[in-house]
């Protein structure tokens, strides 16, 4: 057992090993860090999270600002989709009248709206609205219409999803519930939301991931000082390609702890799909 832990563990090594190999080679060569700076450059700054970077914060610091954006953006996107979703997936007329609207929006990429936000919500931030306007709280750093940008990109794979669980329930189900004596709101509770509860959670995972895609042109919006987006938008402004790849690597690695703590919060749900025969 531990030998093919091992092997799995080494086969999974190989490529990035690889890849920092060829990165070093060509970096070595090209002797210019301005296009592809050498690793050790790279890893230096991973070992300094908590130094100034460029004169915008410290990587830590605009890691948690990012963070904190796409989760207030997820989380209004969340709070509006899982209830409409179900409410579409379980009343037709409120399916019939929502879908055609739907199927207009969700083609719109969140990037698209970012004038739109602009317009609308300028620069305000969250701070602003609260009173606390050119303070050193991070609520001055999360812009409204950033939050709004966000929203729209997690918003229709939670809502989407969100509809196909329910939709999908099996009849029998619902039916066995009925001659059980259920009323509807005990079948809404005890079997239609169990069963889509695996479609929501994929739909939350998948919202998330695009949250966390949209940040970086997000992050590009006037008024935004803070943030690995904005980060990486100063770096290239200044030639900094170290920062640059940092961040990338950093967005790659967030958002794929984001997915997999989203997967383990949930994992504990049953999935009644998975034990039908």
């Amino acid at each position: 057992m531990k030998g093919s832990r091992f092997k799995t563990l080494l086969a999974g090594l190989l490529l990035p090993i690889l890849i920092l190999s060829i990165w070093e080679t060509l970096a070595i060569r090209l002797q210019n860090p301005s296009i592809l700076p050498r690793v050790e450059k790279v890893v230096n700054r991973f070992l300094h999270p908590f130094s100034d970077v460029l004169g915008t914060g410290s990587l830590a610091f605009n890691l948690v600002v990012s963070i904190f954006r796409v989760f207030w953006g997820f989380l209004f996107a969340s709070v509006i989709a899982i209830p409409l979703g179900l409410l579409m997936g379980t009343i037709r007329f409120f399916h019939d009248f929502f879908k055609p609207l739907i199927e207009m929006l969700r083609q719109l990429c969140p990037i698209a709206w970012i004038p739109f936000a602009l317009a609308v919500f300028k620069t305000y931030s969250v701070g602003s609205i609260l009173g606390l306007r050119y303070t050193a709280t991070i609520l001055d750093h999360v812009q409204l219409g950033m939050i709004f940008v966000l929203f729209w990109g997690g918003f229709f794979p939670i809502l989407l999803n969100a509809i196909h669980g329910v939709v999908n329930v099996r009849n029998i189900y619902i039916e066995a519930a009925h001659t059980l004596g259920a009323n509807q709101q005990q079948v809404f509770k005890k079997v239609i939301l169990p069963a889509a509860l695996p479609s929501i959670v994929t739909g939350l995972r998948v919202g998330l991931g695009i949250c966390w895609f949209v940040i970086i042109a997000a992050e590009m919006m006037p008024g935004s000082d803070a943030g690995i987006g904005y980060l990486i938008i100063h770096a290239y402004d200044l030639a900094e390609m170290d920062v640059i790849i940092c961040g990338m690597i950093l967005i790659g690695i967030i958002g794929a702890l984001l997915s997999k703590g989203l997967e383990s919060i949930f994992k504990q749900i049953p999935s009644w799909q998975a034990k039908e025969r």
